[in-house]
């Protein structure tokens, strides 16, 4: 093989890669990335304070508005197993096209709806598109950048994309008093026709998926405009030699691997229950939070009007939260982190649960608290650990699937939640549950999981191809 040929090959491409400096490709695909996903976080915030107002105007009842929440995490998990297989194949842009249009498409039928049923249908596609563009835009960042900042990169993503719940609540709370539901899903359908036309304009395809579908020549040609871009900005690029990239590439043979690989292969079945797990933990305790609380808070005697409010103000600590993290994602290890925080905000959200209904000062404090406590663990989950642990070759199908096990339980959690909801246990049973799964969780993590901070992603699978090539 001559130079060219060992330098754009797939080990050449991914050595080159994590020796680059961040640049203006890696910001320019964590901003459109971070637009794709602030878009699913725009959708699952405006469904509470929405299905809210559909229970106080007769528009829907407690158990239409369960089949709401439900068909919204039946269409993440039916994207989530599609998002693999548009990405792998297709590559990373097309997929985060394609599925943002398709919600796009949702929201606008959502606002034409005539009726709950119509509804609950366009909900469905639109949860098909943003389910397949959660894995999809988070799992590709980490192709772009080194190891070193790898966390903190997805952390700023989760950060662009969580703003996207206070926002929603700030859309909800103009909105919906002056306008009614149907203009909250036409402004939804607008940014996501936005974001659809920036990434299909701007984004540059993933140069390791390039190199894995054997289009070595291009691949070869961003890495190297990136590197010229970084001397030209006074950064001195190491040089990776030819020696060094043919010792990586006699490790393994890099190819499109079948999916059932996530599952006769012991070690990536490991990785993929502690991710599916995570994903569990996650979707059934963040949608607790942002689906159920205002109507928590109805149940509890307060105003559609008041209830939406004080969740605003409680979901200010998503941002704060997501903040935090990306000051210190890369400073400690990924698993510690999530061994203590899931079980110590599931405590913290049940104590929270115990808080009479008159101390409304409390109720907002604690739950501004428990709200940035999870969405710092939950950012780790979805942005930053979900696809570390898994090979390019198969990357975005392990996240995905990990992702629609994870709406499993967002799709079973409304049965629970309406159910505590009519007996005398309310909210301390919604959020003992919460409790439960976080400790299930963790456990899983210190078994099962492996710590990815620092590492390349070709490090974090060495074992996972050395047990294939046995």
């Amino acid at each position: 093989m001559s130079t060219e040929e060992i330098q754009g090959s797939f080990h050449g491409v991914a050595a080159r890669l994590d020796r680059l400096p961040s640049g203006k490709f890696q910001r320019k695909a964590m901003w459109l990335i971070g637009g794709v996903c602030f878009c699913d976080c725009l959708d699952m915030n405006v469904g509470g304070p929405i299905i809210a107002q559909l229970l106080a105007s007769g528009w829907s009842d407690n158990g239409l508005n369960a089949l709401f929440v439900s068909m919204t995490a039946f269409g993440y998990l039916v994207g989530g197993l599609l998002a693999g297989m548009i990405s792998d194949y297709f590559g990373r842009v097309k997929a985060c096209v394609v599925n943002v249009f398709v919600f796009s498409v949702g929201c606008i039928g959502a606002m034409l709806a005539p009726d709950m049923i119509f509804l609950i249908v366009m909900r469905f596609i639109m949860g098909i598109g943003l389910g397949a563009a959660y894995p999809a835009g988070y799992s590709a960042l980490t192709e772009y950048t080194p190891p070193d900042k790898r966390g903190k990169y997805q952390a700023y993503v989760g950060l662009i994309a969580n703003c996207g719940t206070p926002f929603a609540s700030f859309v909800s709370l103009i909105l919906l008093p002056l306008f009614g539901w149907r203009a909250i899903f036409l402004f939804c359908g607008i940014a996501g026709f936005i974001v659809c036309f920036l990434v299909a304009k701007f984004m540059e395809e993933s140069p390791r998926w390039l190199a894995m579908k054997g289009k070595h020549k291009e691949a070869n040609a961003l890495v190297s405009k990136w590197e010229e871009e970084a001397r030209t900005h006074g950064h001195t690029i190491e040089e990776v030699s030819d020696k060094y990239i043919t010792e990586e590439a006699g490790k393994r043979e890099v190819k499109q691997l079948p999916t059932k690989v996530l599952f006769t292969n012991k070690a990536l079945l490991k990785r993929l229950v502690v991710a599916a797990a995570l994903c569990w933990t996650n979707f059934v305790v963040v949608y607790t939070i942002v689906s159920w609380t205002p109507t928590i808070f109805v149940t509890r005697g307060f105003d559609v009007t008041y209830s939406v409010a004080m969740s605003v103000v409680m979901n200010l600590g998503i941002p704060l939260g997501v903040f935090v993290l990306s000051q210190l994602v890369d400073r400690f290890g990924r698993k510690p982190q999530l061994i203590i925080l899931m079980p110590l905000s599931g405590i913290l959200g049940l104590a929270w649960s115990f808080v009479p209904a008159d101390q409304t000062a409390l109720i907002m404090a604690l739950g501004f608290i428990m709200v940035a406590m999870v969405y710092y663990w939950s950012l780790i989950c979805s942005s930053v650990y979900l696809s570390e642990p898994f090979p390019t070759e198969v990357k975005i199908r392990a996240a995905g699937f990990a992702n629609a096990f994870g709406r499993i339980g967002a799709i079973l959690n409304p049965i629970w939640v309406a159910y505590f909801l009519t007996t005398d246990l309310g909210a301390i049973g919604i959020f003992g549950v919460s409790l439960l799964t976080a400790c299930i969780a963790a456990i899983l993590v210190a078994i099962w999981g492996v710590e990815t901070k620092g590492k390349t992603l070709e490090e974090i699978n060495d074992v996972v191809f050395k047990e294939t090539n046995n």
